[in-house]
């Protein structure tokens, strides 16, 4: 059982060297036009792969189907562009969002993993999808767990609690 835990784990750690060394070879090459074509949804490799990932969850038909319809590929050119802005905004959350402290090092820790895992299983794209999930999941652990309330929601709670307790 060790055997097969070893063959596993040293499995997965040349999978991430050789996804490490592939990614630094595209970055090395990878220029502002590059960038801008990504974001605006204009790289043809990136729609494709946005079209058969969504489309091959329901079959091969329906993934024929969405290959020649004009109106998935004209949604397959904003999600680039839709899943940049909304990391953005996570990103913008963070640093100025009026949270703890500890709240902005748990959100920027996570989106870090996130990106990261996204970044070894699906490239740019995987990377964001996978800081703005890893954020969403903070966000959601602070709203259970009560760590993500902001200094004015603190205050006006404790307010409320003074009204209700006669102190006002």
């Amino acid at each position: 059982m060790l055997d097969q835990m070893d063959d596993f784990l040293s499995n997965g750690s040349q999978f991430v060297d050789y996804r490490t060394k592939e990614l630094g070879q595209q970055l090395g090459k990878t220029n502002a036009d590059d960038v801008l074509n990504f974001i605006l949804g204009k790289n043809k490799g990136v729609q494709k792969e946005i079209t058969r990932q969504t489309a091959g969850m329901f079959g091969k038909n329906s993934y024929r189907m969405a290959a020649k319809s004009p109106m998935f590929q004209n949604i397959a050119r904003v999600v680039p562009g839709l899943t940049a802005a909304v990391t953005a905004l996570d990103v913008a959350d963070v640093i100025a969002g009026d949270d703890s402290f500890g709240n902005k090092v748990m959100d920027a820790g996570s989106m870090a993993l996130g990106g990261g895992a996204g970044l070894l299983l699906g490239g740019p794209m995987g990377a964001m999808v996978g800081a703005s999930g890893a954020k969403a999941l903070s966000d959601s652990a602070q709203a259970i767990f009560g760590g993500g309330k902001s200094a004015e929601e603190r205050r006006i709670e404790e307010a409320l609690l003074a009204l209700r307790g006669g102190l006002i």
